[in-house]
């Protein structure tokens, strides 16, 4: 009898892959903070905090949806659906672009201390 799904595997490649996303984004929360500081000051670290917050929850999300394909899987043979890690990562991903903007617009304006 063959199994409908990788009995193991797959569920820990995802999650794997998962945890390196949020990983990514935690630390470029916190380059942002870096090279924003000097141009936004409290602003940078709202933000740095906020991304680091949403990487922090895109990890915790990430488990859960493990656990939860994982019992599926070996229940029913089926994913469990649901999109709302992809949609933090967006979040996440958008929050960091705009403050990367912010940083290149600031720097092409003549704000902040030039490096």
């Amino acid at each position: 009898m063959s199994a409908p799904f990788d009995p193991g595997l797959q569920p820990e490649r995802t999650l794997l892959a998962w945890r390196r996303t949020a990983l990514a984004l935690a630390v470029a929360s916190i380059i942002i903070v870096r090279f924003t500081l000097e141009l936004y000051g409290g602003f940078a670290i709202i933000v740095g905090a906020v991304g680091l917050g949403l990487a922090l929850a895109a990890a915790w999300l990430a488990h859960r949806r493990y656990v939860a394909a994982h019992t599926e899987l070996h229940r029913s043979g089926t994913l469990p659906s649901g999109g709302i890690l992809v949609a933090l990562l967006a979040v996440t991903v958008g929050l960091l672009g705009l403050a990367s903007a912010a940083f290149v617009i600031g720097r092409g304006l003549g704000l902040g201390v030039r490096l």
